[in-house]
C-alpha cells in the first residue's frame, strides 16, 4: 500500500473491516438513526436523503472491502499453486469492481477515482471520552465516510483530546484494471504475471495514519 506516514497495515490485507475500536471510531454508524418516515419537513427530508447517502456510501465501502478480500485470496491461492480456485476469487472481485467504477467517477473533488473502504479513529484507554466530544466525533462522520480525509483531520483537531485517524482509500479503475490484467495472465497459464499483478493492485491502495492532537513530549530548555 501507498503511505505518507510508512506505517504498515499488514492486518488490513487480512480482512479490511470497520469494526469499533477500542474507545470509538469514525466507522460506526451515526448515532441519529434516520428520521421517521411520517416526518415531512423540509430539515427532516434534509436529513433522510443525507442519510440515504451516507448508506450508499457504506454499501460501496463495503463492496470495496470485499473486493479487497478476494484479491487477498487470489494472491494466497496462487502462492499456493491453486490457479483455478484463485481465477474465481479474481472474477468475483472483477464483477464487485466492474459495479464500483460505474459509481466512482473521477472529477474536480476526486480526480483519481478513489473509494474510501475504511476509516477508523483510535484514542488512548486513558483518555476519557466525554458526551460532548462523543458528539462532536459523530459528527465527523458524514465527511470520514464520504473519504473527505483533509476534512476530517482539520475538525478533528479542534476535538482537543490525542487521536489517531486511519484510512483506506482504493483507485477503482487501476485496481479493476490490475485484476482484468491478473485474470488474463491466468487464462495464458501464466501465474507468475498474475501474481504480480495482484501484488500491484494490494501495492496500490492508498493508506495514511496521521497522529493528532500529540503531546508535545520534548523537555523544555
Amino acid at each position: 500500500m501507498q503511505s505518507k506516514t510508512k506505517n504498515s497495515l499488514t492486518a488490513l490485507a487480512v480482512a479490511i473491516t470497520l469494526a469499533l475500536g477500542s474507545s470509538a471510531t469514525l466507522a460506526a454508524s451515526p448515532m441519529h438513526a434516520t428520521p421517521p418516515a411520517h416526518a415531512t419537513s423540509p430539515h427532516s427530508a434534509n436529513a433522510s436523503d443525507e442519510m440515504k447517502q451516507l448508506q450508499h456510501a457504506d454499501e460501496l465501502a463495503q463492496k470495496g472491502r470485499e473486493a479487497t478480500s478476494y484479491i487477498v485470496a487470489a494472491d494466497k491461492l496462487l502462492s499456493d499453486q491453486h490457479a483455478d480456485e484463485a481465477r474465481q476469487y479474481l472474477e468475483k472481485a472483477e464483477a464487485l469492481l466492474q459495479t464500483l467504477e460505474s459509481e466512482i467517477h473521477t472529477g474536480k473533488d476526486n480526480p483519481d477515482g478513489l473509494l474510501s473502504i475504511y476509516s477508523q479513529l483510535g484514542i488512548k484507554q486513558e483518555i476519557e471520552v466525554t458526551e460532548p466530544v462523543k458528539e462532536q466525533l459523530q459528527s465527523i462522520y458524514p465527511d470520514a465516510i464520504r473519504g473527505k480525509h483533509e476534512r476530517v483531520v482539520e475538525q478533528l483537531k479542534t476535538v482537543g483530546i490525542e487521536l489517531q485517524y486511519s484510512f483506506v482509500d482504493m483507485p477503482v479503475a487501476a485496481t479493476l484494471g490490475k485484476v482484468e490484467s491478473a485474470l488474463k495472465s491466468l487464462a495464458a497459464k501464466d501465474s507468475k504475471q498474475a501474481a504480480q499483478a495482484l501484488t500491484d493492485a494490494q501495492q496500490g491502495l492508498i493508506q495514511d495514519s496521521i497522529l493528532i492532537n500529540a503531546a508535545d513530549e520534548t523537555p523544555a530548555g
